[in-house]
């Protein structure tokens, strides 16, 4: 395929996509499966262009395209299942692009940690460093050359220095007991001058100040803890970062604007993190901004490369932006686009380096994502461009944010998307719980699976169980060794919640997960098999001993330490953990759905939960695909995933459904 074909599609995709919905009802399933046409989009430092990743569906690219005009001024593509993790300006004319490959959907990009760098017209892409030592293929355009191999991390990209980015890097021969090294690399030879070494081995995050020195690096423990260590600039040694209370954590943020202060995340202040600022001279630390039920999530930045922070926030339910004191002219800015925006996510997704125009990304339950041009002399915001535009948000469900308890008191949140235009009373559920478990969440914003369902005219409830991020240190850690357990219960819980006030029909509840949210949904039609009518587990673990023997969590000396410490330890917890050893107490039918690629959950865990319910007589359906990994990635693998889920749910709490009770065994 030629960039001109590759992206002339693309681009002319934003003017007819639109209107593909129309007025036809249903939506069809096609709208929903279709991915967006750009992601993570950035303007040039200058201004004057915007950057954005083209996502394929086995390889990715990019597109450079000018401003204001939107015409395109370069584009480079990949081949061999490359994508693009992240990329950074480094100068007005030139990128540096972080590779990285997709086992499957559910998966974030998973980075190689591979650097390439390349100008913005699209020419003069070279391999700078990374795991490999080299990279290109025939026809790849890519110039090759075979280095030291390294995993490699960004850490500033200097757009005021185009030959050079600061990076912590990893050396691969070293395994697991490599301590993280700080340098700065230039993109012309390679070379890297180093600046700092972490003083424990683990993935490491640097902070550097306002001068590019490196003050501060948290290194993870264990999977679950980080410690944080604050450097002397003079001296040049490490010192431990001082937190209040054994448990409390402080994680650097941003330097302030005249490097006299440094914003932390930290826990010390209460059971939740908080936003802290800490002076340098004195040490002294005071709370910015805190919230009753949750986390800090992420801060807002000053319209500013690397600004400071001038608000906070934080999700319970819908995202709650907190202000920051004394913010000037930033936190005026911020609160226009606040009232411009209402009800809406916000995000500054880049500015320029002079600080007059920031590239402004807003979402809601019901719109993807649209892009506008924020001119902060003008205070004028100009519309760009809308990701999956097609999906008419008037004919979307309304993400309702939703408070319990659980059996055991502990306050739950999470989510009920509910059909649009229903009256949301005694409607079929469909339960949805997350994959992870762990620093994984649902959210507010914009979610397609919840969607397509609420738009058949299913509620779809998400909950955040024990283990789930963003709710304080106590409510992760009371999800280990928990999968089969607690985080069970408070799915049940949320289930009997929404019975109970109405929203579902008792009668016509389902269950449907992908990836752990496929184990919990086994394991909650097993541990309540009177309570769900029909069973959907995709790309889920259903034999834990199988996922340590052959996924890729099993990969690495950490890797297995986290299995053990959060999953299950010896055989016995693993059989007591697993669905597969209880299916004699499964009433529902089951619908399994897994791509035979799969590295992340692989296909074993499919064949055995087959072979286990075919041994047991036991009701169950079958989806499977060559090629697909962690979720589906092909459109039309897509599509037929979604339209037999709906078949599937219609015949066993649909319009095609007959209301018949599921007894319970009999113990």
């Amino acid at each position: 395929m030629n960039y001109g074909t590759f992206f002339g599609v693309v681009l002319t995709a934003i003017c007819v996509l639109p209107g593909l919905v129309g007025a036809a009802e249903p939506i069809p399933v096609e709208a929903f499966a279709k991915p967006a046409e750009f992601e993570n989009l950035q303007l040039s430092p200058d201004g004057t262009m915007v950057a954005a990743v083209i996502p394929g569906l086995r390889s990715g690219g990019m597109v450079m395209l000018s401003l204001p005009k939107f015409e395109r001024v370069g584009a480079i593509r990949f081949g061999d299942e490359t994508q693009i993790a992240r990329f950074w300006w480094a100068g007005d004319r030139q990128l540096v692009a972080e590779l990285g490959f997709r086992d499957g959907p559910l998966d974030h990009l998973i980075s190689s940690a591979d650097f390439v760098t390349f100008a913005a017209d699209g020419s003069g892409m070279r391999y700078v460093i990374g795991q490999q030592g080299s990279l290109g293929a025939a026809g790849s355009r890519i110039v090759t050359r075979t280095l030291k191999r390294v995993f490699v991390h960004m850490v500033d990209p200097l757009v005021d220095d185009p030959e050079h980015v600061i990076v912590s890097s990893v050396s691969i021969d070293a395994g697991d007991n490599a301590e993280a090294v700080l340098s700065k690399l230039n993109l012309q030879s390679s070379r890297m001058e180093k600046l700092a070494v972490a003083p424990l081995a683990g993935p490491a995050s640097f902070l550097l100040d306002r001068d590019n020195k490196p003050r501060y690096v948290s290194v993870g423990i264990g999977g679950f803890r980080y410690r944080t260590w604050a450097q002397d600039t003079d001296r040049g040694e490490w010192s431990p970062l001082e937190s209040k209370g054994q448990s409390a954590i402080a994680e650097p943020l941003a330097m302030s604007a005249d490097n006299q202060s440094v914003f932390l995340r930290s826990s010390e202040f209460g059971p939740r993190d908080c936003l802290v600022e800490q002076v340098l001279s004195t040490r002294e630390r005071r709370k910015l901004a805190c919230h009753d039920s949750a986390d800090l999530d992420h801060v807002i930045r000053a319209f500013v490369p690397n600004g400071a922070p001038i608000a906070a926030v934080f999700e319970a339910g819908k995202p709650e932006i907190k202000l920051l004191d004394n913010t000037g002219r930033d936190g005026e800015l911020l609160k226009l686009l606040i009232e411009a925006f209402s009800n809406k996510e916000i995000e500054i997704s880049s500015v320029t380096r002079d600080g007059r125009k920031a590239l402004i990304r807003t979402s809601d339950d019901r719109t993807p994502a649209d892009y506008y041009l924020f001119d902060t002399e003008t205070r004028k915001a100009d519309y760009l461009l809308g990701l999956q535009a097609w999906l008419d948000p008037e004919r979307m469900g309304e993400r309702r944010p939703i408070q319990l308890k659980a059996r055991d008191g502990t306050p739950l949140h999470g989510y009920l998307t509910l059909p649009p235009g229903s009256n949301g009373k005694q409607l079929p559920l469909v339960v949805h719980p997350h994959g992870g478990p762990f620093f994984v969440r649902d959210n507010w914003t914009f979610d397609t699976d919840p969607q397509l369902l609420a738009s058949r005219g299913y509620a779809v409830l998400q909950v955040n169980f024990r283990g789930s991020d963003g709710f304080g240190t106590a409510f992760v850690d009371a999800g280990k060794k928990a999968w089969g357990t607690t985080m069970i219960d408070d799915i049940t819980d949320a289930t009997h919640w929404a019975i109970e006030q109405g929203y579902a029909d008792e009668k016509r509840v389902c269950i449907f997960g992908w990836s752990y949210g496929g184990y919990a949904s086994l394991m909650s039609a097993i541990r309540e098999p009177s309570l769900y009518r029909c069973v959907v587990g995709a790309a889920g673990v259903y034999d834990l001993k199988l996922l340590r023997d052959d996924g890729d969590i099993g990969s690495s000396g950490n890797n297995r330490r986290y299995f053990a410490d959060a999953i299950a330890g010896g055989p016995e917890e693993m059989a007591a953990g697993s669905p597969i050893t209880h299916l004699e107490r499964l009433k529902a039918p089951v619908l399994i759905v897994h791509g035979e690629a799969d590295r992340r959950a692989p296909f074993t865990q499919a064949t055995a939960l087959r072979s286990a319910m075919k041994k047991l007589s036991l009701p169950f359906e079958w989806l499977a695909k060559p090629g697909e990994g962690h979720g589906f990635i092909e459109q039309k693998n897509k599509v037929e995933f979604y339209t037999t889920l709906l078949d599937f749910l219609d015949r066993h709490i649909g319009a095609k459904a007959a209301a018949v009770v599921v007894s319970a065994p009999v113990n």
